[in-house]
């Protein structure tokens, strides 16, 4: 896996006709002396490809020594494989910085990373003040030390955790969503992740590796599941790369021993411990086995979570009936499709395992109000799993009960009386059953039997002719052959009572549903 510093020291080696000091490259790139030495001697392998090499010189510096064509192959690759961050937003900044504190091998100083991002020392020390509270959040500290730089210290998995949310934000996620629906994607060895030293050649092996050797695990989960096994594992393969191991503790591998997918996980990883000759030790495979845990299904679960699932439930069930006056307790389906989601969530939710949601701009936007009264709910549930649900968590509760309450929804009842004989009734007719389905006609009445007739279950009126009838019910006049301005302006007028109709009466502070 390449390294970018690396591939800077190898350009402007090959941009020097003559012999250049370890310590005037060590000032172009603001690093120490050591660090060039050290990626000196791991980048000999990228000259030996060219059937090049280094010649030192003691007192005078080095250079690269090989044929001019070599040389420039070698040039014309480094090129292309370096891209320098531009235009990062403040918001990508940030997030370039804390992959940046996370990855690094050695501490980072502020002046590397004002160099990195072509802005001043003083910005850095804004941002890293910024995300200290994020981090404190995750339970990490940044730790600053005079004149040796800045670090992260916290637990390997906070860490983890926190990488995969630097990542899921960092631009260069669709970039990894790209190669993972295309492995044979074209890749030009640029860094997808701006600040970890990864190309788009390394990510597109590692996936097709993991994809090719996961079996039928791997082959069943949905796009998202499958998405997030593959960044868990590929972090963890960086952090033991980069010899940061987890620790777990003897009685939780103890626990995790009863647990499925472990198999799997052994899989997933056998492959890439081949390929990257190295090892994933029994507490990568356990701590892996949890994240796969975090996305099983209902009949993978274990017998206590999904005990616990089915308790969880019947509170939310209960809260939503209390809250929308809806009869949500006898919705099976509803019931089924939350025990299956709660299993997996509350492993998730008790090893602390963040689960991204996609959805959730659309969500935010689209079924604000139904997320509210989920936030509510489990606001007034805080004392159980479900009071520790994070907003991705709440944003697929929402979902699951929009489903339930358009399920819920109700067409208005509605009587037609229309007078241009038999041919005109049936087309009328069937222009409502086919373009306004807010209504279902449950009665056709005359000009004389509609003033007779038992309108106790009418919701609406729809007639041909001007009515003049003793009722509350409202009375919507369209043209017997129902013209497309007729549709509309009758789907709007029906729409709103509609929407009056199934909106429930809601408890508390949440005033309306989202349609």
């Amino acid at each position: 896996m390449e390294n970018k510093r690396i591939l800077e020291i190898i350009r402007i080696l090959l941009q020097q006709r003559n012999y250049i000091t370890i310590r005037e490259i060590a000032e172009l790139l603001n690093v120490s002396n050591k660090t060039i030495r050290n990626d000196l001697a791991l980048a000999e392998h990228y000259l030996a490809e060219y059937h090049l090499s280094f010649r030192k010189k003691t007192g005078t510096g080095i250079r690269i020594e090989g044929t001019e064509s070599g040389k420039l192959s070698l040039l014309e690759s480094v090129s292309q494989k370096i891209l320098l961050p531009g235009g990062f937003s403040p918001t990508a900044r940030k997030i370039y910085i804390g992959l940046r504190l996370i990855a690094c091998t050695e501490n980072c100083r502020i002046y590397e990373l004002a160099s990195e991002l072509f802005v001043s020392r003083a910005t850095i020390h804004k941002d890293i003040t910024a995300l200290s509270e994020r981090f404190k959040d995750c339970q990490i500290r940044i730790v600053r030390k005079n004149n040796n730089g800045i670090f992260l210290e916290g637990k390997e998995r906070h860490l983890r955790d926190l990488m995969f949310d630097l990542m899921t934000e960092d631009r260069g996620y669709s970039e990894f969503l790209r190669i993972v629906q295309d492995p044979s994607c074209s890749c030009i060895g640029a860094f997808p992740f701006e600040a970890l030293d990864y190309t788009d050649r390394d990510i597109c092996r590692f996936v097709r590796l993991v994809i090719e050797s996961g079996g039928l695990y791997v082959n069943r989960l949905p796009f998202n599941a499958l998405i997030t096994v593959l960044l868990r594992v590929f972090i963890s393969l960086i952090r033991i790369l980069d010899d940061h191991p987890i620790r777990l503790s003897a009685d939780f591998m103890s626990e995790l021993a009863n647990e499925p997918l472990y198999p799997e996980a052994r899989l997933l990883t056998q492959a890439l411990e081949q390929e990257y000759q190295m090892t994933f030790s029994e507490e990568e495979l356990c701590y892996l086995q949890t994240h796969l845990l975090a996305l099983q299904n209902k009949h993978l679960a274990p017998d206590s979570e999904k005990t616990a699932a089915r308790k969880l439930t019947d509170e939310l069930l209960a809260e939503w009936e209390r809250l929308l006056n809806l009869p949500f307790t006898k919705d099976q389906v509803l019931r089924e499709a939350l025990t299956a989601h709660l299993a997996p969530a509350i492993t998730r939710i008790r090893h602390g395992i963040p689960l991204e949601n996609p959805m959730m701009d659309t969500i935010r936007a689209h079924y604000s109000n139904t997320f509210e009264i989920v936030k509510k709910s489990l606001h007034t549930l805080k004392q159980s799993d479900l009071g520790q649900m994070d907003e991705d968590e709440a944003g697929y509760l929402a979902i699951h009960l929009a489903a339930a309450l358009d399920r819920a929804k109700k067409p208005l009842k509605t009587v037609l009386v229309c007078h241009g004989g038999g041919g005109a009734s049936a087309l009328l007719l069937q222009k409502l059953s086919t373009q306004i389905p807010e209504i279902t006609v449950i009665a056709q009445e005359s000009f004389l039997t509609i003033q007779h007739a038992d309108l106790s279950q009418a919701e609406l009126i729809i007639s041909t002719l001007e009515l003049n009838l003793s009722t509350d019910i409202p009375v919507l006049q369209v043209n017997v052959l129902m013209y497309d301005h007729d549709i509309r302006r009758l789907k709007e007028i029906a729409q709103a009572y509609y929407k009056k109709k199934n909106t429930p009466a809601v408890s508390g502070n949440v005033k309306e549903l989202p349609q």
